[in-house]
């Protein structure tokens, strides 16, 4: 855990980083005089460069070495900071951002890898549980500093400042990259450049349509994006499967997804951060135009849900030891009565003001994170038990872009119905809708916790990697 920091910092960066750019995102408009459409731009550079380059990256650090990738992502995040900090007008900063979900794609799979490839058994779960609590903090940190520097009345604050300081985390993790243990590549498969390309164009279609759709009300032209990205992936596949029984290079083996634990931690981690996805930009939308707060009120307001998810998520080898193979289960239940209590509560509160909702939010808002720390932490365990160490690194990737593009599908399918709903129900009861359909999301997430426990997924697919339990991370697998 000590000499694992750099790496835990690094995991903090990297969704610190992403959550700056939403928080940021509104004052944009205004300082580069871009409108809605063009703002999007800024946040879709970021998230298909991002989703696209996690599972190159995650096989590049298990080819040529984690620690090296690690190293060369974070300096890369730091000037990429700079570059978008330092941005004359709005194409330099869709440039610069570009770039910065590059660098980022780098660092994040080869946290995930350098994690599970530390240790086994209980230093394994203590890892994975700061893990989730570094990352998850990293989400919501952004969102709160973020709109603290933006409030300061200094020279060089405002959304300049706020993006400048993604370089902190990034420099300071670098600092201790060389205290990280040097293990050797873990294979000599030369890389599938050609099945990273017919991946990363696909990818960057699906997450470029699903980001820019809502904010340039779905022309016809996101539809094909979306199409395209589809399809591509679909034919992305297919080649894989025809390459891997002729012993040629894959990007992704479609072997190591035959394990039912990542098959099906995959979808959970869809379903997961589809929800997760709406709700914060819901909740960004409805306290910032619907409530009239601040982007600092709107970043302060989720103080009580980040610190539950911080400490939960640090707690995690205790909460999966006193729950079990049901805590992803329980967690997921608590998780739906918050989100059905804060919507009777928002819905039933309609016109009493900013400071009723808020002081609501703040009781709610300690089981809404608990819970959701309480899904995401197991589920990350889940995904990264079910495929060897020596390509960990994949298992990163696959996970992170799950991440990544539920997110972005989340904020476009789910997140919009609080905006449309609004005219007509009023900003309270919209949002109260909007939670209704994350309850879906939730109920769907809880019967495929319950069919992963009922299905043998306890082992590594090669058996020579002992690893924690796929749900309970107190234990080692035997």
């Amino acid at each position: 855990m000590q000499r694992t920091w750099p790496v835990l910092v690094a995991a903090f960066g990297a969704t610190y980083t992403f959550s700056i750019g939403n928080v940021t995102a509104p004052r944009l408009g205004p300082d580069l005089g871009a409108d809605r459409g063009e703002v999007a731009l800024v946040l879709a550079g970021f998230a298909v460069t991002f989703a696209a380059g996690l599972i190159p990256a995650g096989r590049l650090g298990d080819r040529y070495g984690r620690r090296l990738l690690l190293a060369f992502g974070l300096v890369a995040v730091a000037l990429t900071a700079a570059l978008a900090a330092a941005a004359p007008g709005l194409w330099w900063l869709v440039a610069a951002r570009v770039l910065q979900g590059a660098a980022s794609a780098i660092v994040m799979p080869q946290t995930l890898a350098i994690i599970q490839t530390s240790g086994s058994g209980a230093a394994q779960a203590r890892g994975l549980a700061a893990f989730t609590a570094s990352s998850g903090a990293g989400t919501v940190a952004g969102q709160v500093a973020g709109g603290l520097v933006m409030g300061l009345s200094l020279p060089w604050a405002g959304w300049r400042g706020a993006v400048l300081t993604s370089a902190i985390p990034a420099v300071v993790a670098l600092l201790g990259v060389r205290r990280l243990r040097a293990a050797p590549p873990s294979g000599a498969e030369r890389p599938d450049l050609g099945g990273a390309l017919r991946a990363a164009i696909p990818l960057l279609a699906l997450v470029a349509g699903l980001s820019l759709g809502p904010a340039t009300d779905w022309p016809w032209w996101t539809l094909a994006l979306v199409a395209f990205g589809v399809l591509g992936l679909w034919g992305f596949w297919l080649n894989q499967r025809r390459r891997e029984p002729a012993g040629r290079p894959v990007l992704v083996a479609p072997s190591s997804l035959r394990p039912p634990a990542l098959r099906i931690g995959l979808s959970m981690t869809v379903l997961l951060f589809a929800g997760y996805g709406a709700f914060s930009y819901e909740y960004s939308m409805f306290t910032q135009v619907g409530l009239g707060l601040t982007p600092v009120g709107s970043g302060l307001g989720l103080a009580a849900f980040a610190g539950a998810f911080v400490l939960a998520g640090l707690r995690m080898p205790r909460i999966t030891a006193r729950f079990g193979d049901r805590t992803m289960e329980v967690a997921a239940g608590l998780l739906a009565a918050g989100l059905v209590v804060l919507g009777l509560a928002s819905w039933v509160g309609h016109g009493r003001g900013a400071a009723v909702w808020i002081g609501c939010f703040q009781v709610i808002g300690l089981l809404l994170g608990a819970a959701q720390a309480s899904q995401y932490g197991p589920l990350v365990a889940t995904v990264m038990a079910a495929v060897p160490h020596r390509v960990a690194g994949l298992a990163g990737g696959l996970f992170t872009t799950a991440q990544q593009a539920s997110l972005a599908l989340g904020i476009a399918t789910i997140g919009g119905i609080p905006g449309t709903l609004a005219p007509s129900l009023g900003w309270e009861r919209a949002f109260a809708a909007g939670l209704g359909v994350q309850v879906v999301t939730t109920v769907l997430f809880w019967a495929l916790a319950r069919r992963l426990r009922g299905s043998d997924t306890r082992h590594a697919p090669d058996g020579n990697d002992p690893s924690t339990t796929s749900l309970s991370l107190s234990e080692n697998n035997q």
